[in-house]
């Protein structure tokens, strides 16, 4: 019986692959993982059911600090928001089969407007769902006493905005005592949804201590907002 080495049949399905792919090309993906190390950046590429959230697709990527580099010269620092676990990017890849490593997507480029609209498009489809519950409204159907006092504030402690927020409460010019109780959480990346929906409940829970809860986040990009652009949340 005739067979091949695992090698042999490795270096055909590399030539394949470069047979098959002589010119890079765009591909939408997940970043599932995001791994940099020493200028280079390792990412693990994920697909997922729109229905079911299984995941359907994956493989291993490379950004070269080379050509990480040359992507930063032309998207500027867009491009470290936009390599984000969870993010849902299109990046430019070549292809590559090697014999020990397997198949792997060597990337060159990304290009920022298809995330940038991919994200107003779950923005409007989530405000769309929230109008259709009669959520957007409600807030502001809630009966508040004449001085917000009892705060309960959902921010992180390193936050520029959360000091100017205490301060200006302290210095407030009519007097005004405020009791603040601070709730700890992430105010970017892929923490925030579980951290901040975990403050909100445990405010919940105990809501007859507060008057107002109030969300607190810097200055930023667009992008650093998008964790909070989430239909549970």
């Amino acid at each position: 019986m005739a067979s091949l080495s695992l090698f042999e049949l490795n270096e055909h399905l590399r030539r394949v692959v470069a047979l098959n792919f002589p010119e890079p090309l765009w591909v939408r993906c997940e970043l599932a993982q995001v791994s940099p190390w020493r200028g280079h950046h390792f990412l693990t590429l994920i697909e997922k059911d729109p229905e079911s959230e299984e995941i359907i697709a994956h493989s291993e990527g490379v950004f070269w600090e080379g050509d990480y580099l040359r992507a930063f010269q032309r998207v500027g620092r867009l491009l470290e928001e936009l390599l984000q676990e969870g993010m849902e990017v299109q990046l430019k890849v070549q292809p590559v089969f090697h014999e020990r490593h397997g198949l792997q997507l060597k990337v060159l480029d990304v290009d920022p407007s298809y995330t940038l609209g991919q994200w107003e498009l779950r923005r409007r489809h989530i405000l769309e769902q929230l109008q259709k519950e009669g959520l957007l409204e409600l807030n502001r159907q809630r009966p508040l006493p004449v001085v917000l006092q009892r705060i309960a504030v959902v921010s992180s402690a390193q936050a520029a905005g959360w000091q100017d927020f205490r301060r200006h409460l302290e210095e407030n010019e009519f007097g005004y005592r405020f009791q603040l109780r601070f709730f700890q959480v992430a105010m970017q990346g892929a923490l925030v949804r579980e951290e901040v929906s975990d403050a909100l409940n445990k405010i919940a829970a105990q809501a007859a201590d507060f008057d107002a809860v109030v969300l607190i986040r810097g200055g930023g990009a667009r992008l650093d907002l998008a964790a909070f652009d989430d239909l549970d949340l």
